[in-house]
C-alpha cells in the first residue's frame, strides 16, 4: 500500500479559520509532552558527560514526544482525560452526517420512492435523473481534489447545496408545466451531489472506529431512509385521497424545497477529522496533501488496483435497481399507494439495515466469515427478488393494472416493491462495508469512496437513461439480474480475502485507518488499534495471495 505524505493535524481543515480549533490546538500543544521547555546555558551539557541512565531517560522522553505528535487534538484529549466530549464524539458527527443525508439524498429518495419523483411523466424525471448521474460521475472523481484545497466540512456543505433546486424544478413543472428548471435542477443537483456522496462515504467509513463500522454505517444510512420515512408521511398526508394515477400534490414539493435548503447549514456543524474523539483514543485521519496533478494521478492508480477493478461490477450494479423500482411504482400504482409504499418500504429498509450492521460488527466470528456469509445470503436474496420481478412485471406488461390499496390484487405487486427497496439498501450497505475493509490509508479511502460514487453514478445514469425511453420493465428487471450475476465472481475473489493477513491470520477487526508512516508512533503512544488484533504483524489486506 502506497503511503501518502501526511501533514499533521489535518492542515486543510484549518482553512476554515475556525477560532475554536486554533484555540484547541494551542491548548493541546501546551498540555502534552510536546510543550516547549525553558532551558538555560546551565542546563546544556556535553553528551559525553551524561550517565547511561540519563541517556535512556532522554531517549524515552524523545520517543514519548514523537508518539504524542502522532495524536490529533481529539485523540490526545481522550487519552489525557479518559472522557469523550459529546460535541466532538463519533456519535455527534455521524448524527450530523445523517442529518445531511436526510435533508439531501434522503428527501430526494422520498421523491423517487413516490415513483419517478412523484411526477405524472416518469420519462421526464428519468431523463433529468440520467443527466444528474452523468454529472455526478465527473464531480465524484474531483472530490478528493476539492477536499485537498478546502476541507471535508466545506465539501459536505457544497454537496448539499444543489438538491433544493431540483425539487424547485419539479414544483414549477407541476404548477405550470415548465420543463427547463427540471433539467437545470438536475444539473445543479448532479454537480453538488457527486461531491456529497463521495464525502459522506469517506466520513461514514473514516470517523468511526473499526470495530463499530457496521453499526455506524447502518445508523448513517438510517438517516437517509428516515428522509424517505418523513417524506412518505408528508406524501401520504397530502395525497391520501388521490386514488388514481398522476403526480403528487404541489404542496409536497414546497415542503421538500424548504427542508433541502437547510442542508449546507447542517453540514457546517460537522467537526474536522482532527477534533473527533473516539472512545478508544485513536485519532481520525482524513486528509489529502497532494497537488492537483499528483492527486488525479493517485486517483487513477487506485482505480487500476486489482481489488478495485474486481469490485467495479459490484459497485455498478449496487444502485442500478433504483430507477427500476421508482418507474415500477409510477407505472402500476396509484398516487396514494406510492405514498404508502415510500413510507412502509423505508421502515422495512431501516430495520433491515440495522440487522445487517450489527451482524457485520459481531465480534465472535472472524471478519472474513462475517463478510462472506453476509455476501452469500444477501446476494441469494437479491437473485430471488429479481426472478420474482421479471415474472411479475412480465405479467403486468400484458395486463396493465393500476393498483390501489383497496384492490384485491394489490398485495403481490406491493410486496415486490418492498422487497426491491430492502434489496437496494442491503446491497448499498454491504458495498460500503467492503470498500472500507479493503483499505486503511485515509487518503486512499477518500479516493476509493469517490470512485465508488462515480461508478455508482455511471450505473444510475445508464439505468435512468434506459427507463426514460419507456423500455418494458420486465426487460429492465432482466438487465438488473444480468448485472447481479456478472458481479458475483469478481466480488467473491476480493471478499473471500477480507480480514486475512499475509501470514494467514484471520482477524476479528481491522486496524485503524491511518497513514502508514504514523503507525509506529501511534503504537508508541499506546493506540492498540494501530495494529491488527491478536498481535498479527502489519500487512496489506487483499494484495497478498492466500489459499
Amino acid at each position: 500500500m502506497t503511503a501518502v505524505p501526511y501533514a499533521p493535524l489535518d492542515t486543510h481543515d484549518n482553512n476554515d479559520n475556525d477560532p475554536e480549533e486554533s484555540d484547541n490546538e494551542e491548548q493541546y500543544e501546551m498540555s502534552t509532552p510536546t510543550a516547549k521547555l525553558t532551558t538555560s546555558s546551565d542546563d546544556i551539557h556535553d553528551d559525553s558527560r551524561k550517565s547511561p541512565a540519563s541517556s535512556v531517560v532522554e531517549r524515552d522522553s524523545r520517543e514519548e514526544e514523537q508518539a504524542a505528535r502522532a495524536l490529533t487534538p481529539g485523540a490526545a484529549y481522550v487519552r489525557r482525560t479518559g472522557k469523550v466530549q459529546w460535541h466532538h464524539s463519533v456519535g455527534y458527527n455521524i448524527t450530523i452526517l445523517g442529518l445531511c443525508s436526510f435533508l439531501a439524498p434522503g428527501l430526494w429518495g422520498a421523491m423517487a420512492a413516490l415513483g419517478a419523483g412523484g411526477s405524472q411523466s416518469p420519462q421526464l424525471v428519468n431523463a433529468a435523473n440520467s443527466l444528474t448521474f452523468c454529472l455526478m460521475v465527473v464531480t465524484s472523481a474531483l472530490t478528493s481534489t476539492l477536499i485537498r484545497w478546502t476541507s471535508v466540512r466545506f465539501a459536505l456543505m457544497f454537496g448539499t447545496s444543489g438538491y433544493c433546486i431540483y425539487a424547485a424544478g419539479l414544483y414549477l413543472n407541476k404548477k405550470s408545466g415548465v420543463e427547463w428548471l427540471v433539467y437545470l435542477g438536475a444539473a445543479t443537483c448532479g454537480i453538488s451531489a457527486g461531491t456529497f456522496w463521495s464525502t459522506e462515504g469517506a466520513i461514514g467509513l473514516g470517523y468511526p472506529s473499526r470495530e463499530s463500522t457496521g453499526r455506524w454505517v447502518s445508523y448513517w444510512l438510517a438517516w437517509r431512509v428516515l428522509g424517505q420515512i418523513i417524506g412518505g408521511i408528508i406524501n401520504l398526508a397530502l395525497n391520501a385521497n388521490t386514488s388514481g394515477a398522476g403526480s403528487v400534490s404541489t404542496n409536497t414539493y414546497l415542503v421538500f424545497i424548504i427542508l433541502q435548503a437547510l442542508g449546507p447549514a447542517a453540514a457546517y456543524l460537522l467537526d474536522p477529522p482532527a477534533k473527533v474523539q473516539r472512545r478508544d483514543g485513536s485519532p481520525v485521519y482524513l486528509d489529502i496533501n497532494n497537488g492537483t496533478k499528483d492527486e488525479l494521478r493517485a486517483m487513477l492508480n487506485i482505480f487500476l488496483k486489482p481489488e478495485t477493478v474486481l469490485i467495479l461490477p459490484l459497485i455498478f450494479q449496487t444502485t442500478f435497481s433504483e430507477s427500476l423500482t421508482g418507474t415500477y411504482a409510477a407505472t402500476y400504482f396509484s398516487v396514494r399507494s406510492r405514498a404508502l409504499g415510500s413510507l412502509l418500504s423505508a421502515i422495512c429498509a431501516q430495520i433491515a439495515n440495522f440487522i445487517l450492521g450489527f451482524l457485520l460488527d459481531w465480534a465472535r466470528p472472524t471478519l472474513n466469515r462475517r463478510v462472506k456469509v453476509a455476501f452469500v445470503v444477501l446476494y441469494a436474496f437479491g437473485g430471488g427478488v429479481y426472478l420474482y420481478a421479471v415474472k411479475l412485471m412480465n405479467e403486468y406488461h400484458s395486463t396493465r393494472p393500476l393498483l390501489d390499496w383497496k384492490d384485491s390484487d394489490f398485495s403481490r405487486g406491493f410486496a415486490l416493491y418492498i422487497l426491491l427497496q430492502i434489496w437496494f439498501n442491503w446491497a448499498y450497505e454491504l458495498t460500503y462495508f467492503v470498500v472500507g475493509a479493503i483499505n486503511d490509508d485515509p487518503s486512499e479511502l477518500i479516493r476509493l469512496t469517490s470512485i465508488v460514487r462515480g461508478v455508482e453514478s455511471a450505473g444510475q445514469a445508464v439505468s435512468y437513461g434506459i427507463n426514460s425511453t419507456g423500455f418494458r420493465l420486465d426487460a429492465v428487471a432482466g438487465i438488473n439480474m444480468g448485472l447481479w450475476g456478472i458481479c458475483l465472481l469478481p466480488a467473491w475473489i476480493v471478499i473471500r480475502k477480507i480480514g486475512i493477513l499475509a501470514d494467514g491470520t484471520r482477524v476479528h477487526h481491522l486496524r485503524t485507518v491511518a497513514p502508514e508512516e504514523k503507525r509506529a508512533e501511534l503504537k508508541a503512544a499506546g493506540v492498540e488499534v494501530a495494529a491488527h488484533d491478536h498481535g498479527a504483524k502489519d500487512a496489506d489486506l487483499i494484495t497478498a495471495k492466500h489459499d
